[in-house]
């Protein structure tokens, strides 16, 4: 009868449940990073969605970006719970914010021996309201001015 050392079943012992563990966190870290990307995006884009040149209120301005927040992250996220949403809206700007948590694995372990351990975060999004007709006719006013200032100083140079 022949003998074989087992040193391949023990390494394998150690070796694969490192192996599974770092690729779940890396697959979790994906999901985060893609669900940061959805979150900051959407914050921005429910704020423009407030700044319409078409809402004579500030409760229209809100009633559409608060729309808009939901309606934008609504299925598209895979490692955040609890997600929530508010809007602020101004004279001068639309703000919206989501509020979160990260849902990863292994972090009720992992906090059950470190202390002071956040899995939350926040992010805040800021548009200006401005009314785009007066916009684009102050910068036409500043863009002729530019060109005639700059045909007088080839003209007297």
């Amino acid at each position: 009868m022949k003998k074989e050392s087992a040193y391949f079943t023990v390494e394998a012992a150690f070796i694969l449940p490192m192996a599974i563990l770092f690729t779940t966190v890396m697959i979790f870290m994906a999901f985060y990073s893609y669900d940061r990307c959805i979150i900051e995006q959407s914050a921005y884009e429910a704020a423009m969605r407030g700044t319409s040149n078409h809402f004579d209120n500030a409760q229209e301005a809100y009633e559409a970006a608060n729309r808009a927040a939901a309606r934008l992250t609504d299925g598209n996220l895979f490692a955040l719970n609890h997600l929530t949403h508010s809007v602020s809206v101004t004279a001068d700007s639309v703000i919206v914010s989501y509020d979160c948590k990260i849902n990863m694995p292994l972090i009720t372990w992992l906090g059950e021996y470190t202390d002071n351990l956040d899995f939350s975060f926040k992010v805040v999004r800021e548009a200006k309201r401005i009314k785009q007709t007066q916009s684009i006719r102050m910068f036409r006013t500043i863009k002729g001015k530019g060109l005639r200032w700059k045909n007088d100083a080839e003209n007297t140079g």
